[in-house]
């Protein structure tokens, strides 16, 4: 048994018992004239002090941003306890304004850990006001450290990273954390960029108007020395950069401070830098030019003269690797020009930058090696613009607005380990989610990437992870919202893809804020938009748009079977191993073919009309996919090799959605029999003999490859990889519950600094960088929950969806 996964154990033991030694508790300090407000404790030591900083800050505009009233510091004038909530209570006449507000801040204690902090503010004298409200924990004394999700030891500003959550350790022991209930709840978003325009963009762009930039602060160093101990959440704030409240111009840094990238040399003439490379080793060579930035916006402008693409990118500190990259983490192979000067220029948000050097990275790129090269550089310029930040929650005329947050207190030691598990398991608990604790962290992660879609549009939008932000991708967000039970956000993005139903009736592929997408093909978003309708039907009620529906179906029927054979031809994997395209369409694909199946069975379900003779015709070719001989169901007839969960996708898929194979137990188990396992994971696609792919066997579009376990070539993806077990538990496969039981484990015990979940977990830990850390903080793995479900492992009734919107309903 690995030490770190001892550790876990040992650290979930004081989770579960620390209870009964020390609890939360609600002290009110203060009285009417002064203002009452509420400190807490963990046992006898004092976790948060409120008395300077008070309980609120809050700042309200009126509808055309021509008056502002602050309220800093609010505290109560009134005061109901008992003895596990605090409602504190008060009316404050906003004089600037002619407005009344009511506030309601209700403290509660959810756990011996755990306390929940609701914020409600109402007003009855404005058609419209806008708000932005704060919230903090503050330590009485000098922390240990204070932290954030991705850094334990967070010298200060504004955090901004792939799970949002802070706080400081005392002495170093206990841990003590501010969370936020999801984006769409207290209507917040994490989005700081734009998918670049097709008219010669590459990659991502600041945008310039920000909401919640500033979601998380965390004291620095020169607020410390001044006794100021805070973690603060702001909600309802947005930076505007198109019109900032002040602008500074960073100079050149001195050349002597320039430091050489992969070998290249550095030249100046005037206000001309030339960058060359003698027979290089490196694809990427240039300089890093380094900068004292702080969090902000910023603009980067230069003209650049090579042979060479360019690659631009900004690392926090000394480091080179992709976990120091602070910005511009797609500027790659930019065109040039040997002959002209070409103009560059960028836009980058920048946050956790804690009072380190950036250093901008300017190179040359697709470099073969052993080869030269020149690159010239000149009218270099880098502007940090200060926003002007106003607010932009809507407080209409006599509706409540409520905001919730919660703090935990737990024994932990210093590090990402602890405080990143801490984080996850406590935020569930404050949700009222019940569930192990690798359950918790799949909800906890979903729930943090759960947004609103902008500025203007208080839609959810459910990014897939950090990474793939501001995208809202249709696979990911349907099977993220189907292993949760939430009205009214499945409904409503639901709704959001079917606005993006073309003529052809095909549904949309990505919606991304700032940024329109094209993207609408034959993949699957228009089979699981069927599906998406059929389980909001028989969850919530939700009525079925039949004009929507008819001409999706009609879709699928025109691009994968026209000639209603039964068998389906597509250009595109229909499910998640998209990394190969078919021009001319393939029948070769058992997930394709299974996944067609599975829709015509939904269609007849919605009232489609749809024969039973088709729908067992499509089965049957499905079925067909199995070869006795060789005792598997074929991926891939090009590729009789490859073997996938892909393929037993649509077989889980009807025992969830119908309760009923298609396929045979022997199809089933058989093929599960052939699943490599290590170290209680196992590859999503794999070789049938060699488990990892070559350059000369890939299964994947002839410019793709990855190292062996990584991504596609034999990586590990968990929400599929269960769902094969829990279809083969179905057929009574007896390895299932301990296959399941053993991939959840591993999730949040391979590696001992990321207990969440993943987008895939490398297969050979040898490999080197094999742990992308893109691939943290992963959404769709939530739908991991329902699976269980099916599998008689979990009962619904433990998500505090279930009983609000299905029962109830019912």
């Amino acid at each position: 048994m690995s030490k770190h996964f001892i550790c876990l154990v040992f650290l979930l033991a004081i989770f579960c018992v620390q209870g009964f030694a020390d609890e939360m508790k609600l002290h009110v300090l203060g009285n009417k004239n002064q203002g009452y407000y509420v400190n807490i404790y963990y046992g006898s030591q004092l976790i948060m002090e409120q008395g300077k900083a008070g309980e609120l800050d809050l700042y309200f505009d009126n509808e055309d941003y021509s008056v502002r009233e602050t309220l800093k510091g609010w505290k109560a004038t009134s005061v109901e306890q008992s003895e596990r909530k605090v409602v504190l209570s008060g009316n404050v006449y906003l004089k600037k304004l002619e407005a009344d507000l009511s506030v309601n801040v209700i403290y509660e204690v959810v756990s011996s850990q755990l306390v929940s902090k609701r914020i409600e503010l109402q007003q009855n004298n404005l058609s419209l006001l806008y708000y932005s409200v704060g919230t903090f924990i503050t330590a009485a004394d000098k922390p240990f450290a204070f932290w954030s999700f991705d850094d334990n030891e967070n010298m200060g500003g504004v955090a901004h990273e792939t799970y949002p959550a802070a706080g400081y350790m005392l002495n170093d022991t206990l841990a003590v954390g501010l969370l936020t209930d999801a984006g769409d709840k207290n209507l917040w978003t994490r989005n700081i960029r734009r998918r670049p325009s097709k008219q010669g963009e590459i990659g991502f762009r600041a945008i310039r108007e920000i909401c919640d930039a500033n979601l998380i602060r965390i004291v620095d160093e020169r607020q410390r020395q001044k006794g100021d101990y805070s973690v603060k959440f702001t909600f309802g704030e947005v930076s505007d950069f198109n019109h900032p409240v002040n602008t500074c111009f960073y100079p050149v840094p001195e050349i002597q401070k320039w430091k050489s990238y992969a070998g290249a040399s550095l030249e100046r003439n005037g206000n001309v830098f030339t960058v060359k490379g003698n027979s290089v080793q490196s694809e990427i060579s240039g300089v890093r030019i380094p900068y004292k930035l702080s969090d902000g916006f910023y603009t980067i402008r230069f003209k650049h003269r090579s042979a060479n693409p360019i690659t631009v990118k900004l690392w926090k500190g000394e480091g080179t690797g992709s976990i120091d990259v602070a910005g511009l983490h797609y500027q790659t192979d930019m065109p040039s020009s040997a002959a002209d000067w070409v103009q560059q220029e960028e836009t980058v948000f920048i946050a956790n930058t804690e009072q380190e050097l950036t250093y901008l990275l300017i190179a040359a790129s697709s470099l073969q090696k052993g080869s030269d090269f020149n690159l010239e550089i000149t009218d270099l310029e880098v502007i940090r613009s200060d926003a002007h930040n106003y607010a932009y929650h809507c407080l209409k005329q006599n509706k409540k607005e409520v905001k919730r947050v919660f703090i935990f207190a737990t024994p932990a030691q210093p590090t990402l380990h602890d405080l990143r598990l801490a984080s996850q398991v406590y935020l569930a608990d404050g949700l009222g989610f019940k569930g192990t604790t690798e359950e918790k962290c799949l909800y906890a992660c979903y729930q943090m990437l759960m947004w609103i879609t902008s500025r203007n549009n208080f839609t959810p939008l459910n990014v897939p992870s950090i990474n793939y932000a501001p995208d809202m991708y249709n696979r990911d967000s349907f099977w993220s919202l189907m292993g949760v039970y939430d009205k009214d956000a499945s409904e409503e993005i639901f709704d959001a893809w079917a606005a993006t139903q073309d003529v052809r009736g095909a549904i949309g592929t990505i919606i991304t804020p700032c940024m329109g997408s094209r993207e609408v093909k034959g993949n699957d978003a228009t089979l699981e938009f069927l599906w998406f309708a059929l389980v909001n039907h028989r969850l919530y009620g939700t009525p079925i748009p039949m004009d929507k529906i008819k001409k999706a179906f009609n879709f699928c029927i025109n691009e994968y079977d026209p000639d209603g054979d039964g068998i389906c031809a597509a250009e595109f994997v229909l499910g998640q191993n998209d990394v190969v395209e078919y021009p001319d369409k393939t029948s070769d694909l058992a997930v394709n073919q299974g996944m067609f199946a599975v829709t015509l069975q939904v269609a007849k379900e919605l009232g489609l009309p749809v024969s039973q003779k088709y729908v067992e015709k499509a089965n049957q070719e499905y079925r067909a996919f199995y070869d006795k001989k060789r005792g598997y169901l074929i991926d891939n007839r090009k590729y009789p090799y490859s073997i996938t969960f892909n393929s037993l996708l649509p077989e889980f898929v009807s025992w969830w959605l119908f309760d009923k194979p298609i396929l045979t137990s022997e199809m089933v188990v058989k093929t599960l029999d052939k699943v490599p396992v290590k170290n209680g994971y196992s590859p999503l696609i794999f070789h049938e003999k060699d488990t990892f792919f070559t350059m000369e066997n890939k299964p994947f579009s002839p410019n793709m490859f990855w190292d062996n376990g990584i991504y596609y070539n034999a990586g590990s993806w968990m929400r599929e990889e269960v769902c094969g077990y829990v279809a083969g538990l179905k057929h009574g496969w007896k390895d299932a519950k301990k296959r399941i039981k053993d991939r959840l484990a591993v999730e949040i015990t391979l590696h001992p600094d990321e207990p969440f979940s993943h987008e895939f977990l490398p297969y050979d830990l040898s490999v080197s960088g094999c742990w992308w850390p893109s691939t943290r903080v992963f959404s769709w793995n939530v739908f991991v929950l329902r699976a269980l479900e099916v599998a008689g492992m979990r009962s619904p009734l433990q998500d505090p969806g279930y009983f609000k919107y299905v029962l109830k309903q019912h």
